[in-house]
């Protein structure tokens, strides 16, 4: 272990505009913390103000602790060696701690991606490109972080910026060159990512979702375009989806011209000139400034298509070679609880995903349909104690797709998921495709004894998720798991049946 450096608090303090501070700036800080129960001696304690907990009543247990200053919105009695008062800790905590660990995004290449689905894959995309470019590469989003060979739980989509930038520091260390995240809206709006420069912003779409949070879809649109303004101003490019309505409001924010992808626009910079949709795989024809390139591509969707010509817009804005790319795409096979297609001997197609907003339904839904040659099933749940206008309108798209539909808990928390389903179905007219069986692992037992050769069957909502949210506590489920047991139980109990009907016969 090296010797741990150590940072003056006024030279910290130089990156924030407005303060007002007292006490003795010339102390040495040993460490940034917003957590005051992982505070130490020496330490610099933010209060910042979350979802549950206010960082400013925590103030006196830092001091404690051992914090010898303390960045807070609000002055109190508490009495640290200095003390600082802001307008906002949390921009406040990203300016710090991007200075307390030398402004590590500043060596790095970045790639940031936002929008309301598809980031997850573009990232595992894009990964796979720059790898095969002899890049290592860090990732950080919804399933997992991870620093070279190292994976750590994702606790939210973008993590908090004193962690955010603590891992740029650490890939830097173990000579990461390049960064690939995904941008929430929260994270945003929240400054996780202030003081970061992107190489390369990327946007997928724009759709119902989030607005328990941001209450307005205009409000989160500017939450989204923020990213376009934290391109490098010399070099950093945008990518966009110019299929979405909103697409010219993002090329506003990036305040440049902007590489554009399309499905079947020709004035796009990459758009498809066709592709065929297989049970296994996506071959398609995409046209590119370099010319053509034919992908055999082996996440299969419309939403797939999509995510591959933003992935391969995002490797041309790094300079990467089109072979390259297109071998990058080529190589990957699946994204955990991303169209993720469960094989374990059955006759008919299961497929798990994440889409858990009536946009994402719907190209979920449409992608399933090509490839299925009977029967559509469908068994989803919402999420409680989040945007409920959606709910409905999730029914409403799950109805006019679906042949049969099973709804059922997602993650309820403090909602009642009967309540829930309620509100679901109001949004669906047809009331004869629908079953309710609350109990989750139920209503996959249910779908796969529903299901005959020739079917489809999407369990959507949870994805890769392992656990569900009851009440206020997270129980061990994963879709993927329940599927596969349950399969296997039948298949043993299947050839049970065969075995004592053989023996009735002697």
């Amino acid at each position: 272990m090296g010797k741990k450096n150590t940072h003056k608090l006024k030279e910290l303090l130089n990156v924030l505009s407005s303060k007002k501070v007292s006490g003795d700036v010339d102390l040495s800080i040993k460490k940034i913390e917003c957590d005051s129960r992982r505070v130490k001696p020496g330490d610099l304690f933010v209060a910042i103000e979350g979802y549950t907990e206010d960082g400013h009543k925590h103030v006196h247990s830092a001091v404690k602790n051992g914090a010898v200053a303390v960045v807070a919105q609000r002055n109190g009695n508490y009495k640290p060696k200095a003390k600082v008062i802001v307008p906002d800790t949390r921009e406040a905590l990203a300016l710090l701690a991007s200075r307390f660990y030398g402004c590590p995004s500043k060596k790095l290449k970045m790639v940031g991606i936002t929008g309301t689905n598809g980031k997850t894959t573009i990232s595992y995309l894009i990964r796979s490109i720059l790898e095969r470019n002899k890049n290592q590469v860090g990732l950080i989003g919804t399933i997992a972080y991870w620093i070279g060979e190292e994976e750590s739980k994702a606790i939210n989509t973008t993590p908090e910026s004193l962690e955010l930038q603590r891992m740029f520091s650490e890939m830097l260390k173990q000579g990461i060159p390049a960064v690939v995240m995904e941008v929430s809206s929260h994270a945003l709006v929240m400054h996780r990512v202030d003081g970061i420069e992107f190489d390369v912003a990327i946007f997928t779409n724009l759709n119902h979702e989030h607005l328990d949070f941001h209450k307005t879809m205009d409000a989160y649109r500017q939450a989204k375009g923020l990213l376009f303004r934290k391109l490098r101003a010399k070099g950093g490019s945008g990518v966009i989806n110019m299929d979405d309505p909103n697409w010219r409001y993002f090329g506003q924010q990036a305040g440049r011209e902007c590489l554009t992808y399309s499905i079947n626009d020709p004035s796009a910079d990459f758009f498809t000139t066709g592709y065929t949709c297989t049970p296994e795989n996506t071959l398609i024809t995409m046209a590119t400034p370099a010319g053509e390139m034919k992908l055999d591509f082996k996440l299969i969707g419309e939403s797939n298509i999509y995510n591959a010509l933003a992935s391969a817009a995002a490797g041309f804005a790094l300079n990467v070679d089109p072979q390259i790319i297109k071998t990058g795409l080529e190589a990957v096979t699946g994204v955990v609880g991303r169209m993720e297609r469960i094989q374990a001997g059955q006759d008919f197609n299961i497929w798990i995903d994440y889409a858990h907003t009536p946009h994402a339904f719907e190209r979920l839904l449409k992608s399933a349909r090509r490839i299925t040659k009977g029967q559509l099933l469908f068994l989803f749940g919402c999420g409680g104690d989040r945007d409920r206008e959606k709910r409905p309108l999730m029914g409403k798209v799950a109805a006019r797709y679906a042949d049969g539909i099973i709804l059922t808990e997602d993650n309820p928390r403090s909602e009642d998921p009967e309540a829930i389903v309620k509100h679901i179905m109001e949004g669906i007219e047809e009331k004869n495709k629908v079953e309710v069986i609350i109990d989750r692992r139920e209503g996959i037992q249910r779908a796969l004894k529903t299901a005959r050769p020739g079917d489809t069957l999407v369990l959507a909502g949870k994805g890769h998720e392992n656990y569900q949210a009851i009440g206020d506590k997270k129980i061990h489920f994963s879709d993927k798991e329940t599927v596969l047991e349950l399969l296997s139980s039948e298949s043993a109990e299947n050839a049970s049946e065969n075995v004592d009907s053989s023996e009735g016969g002697k």
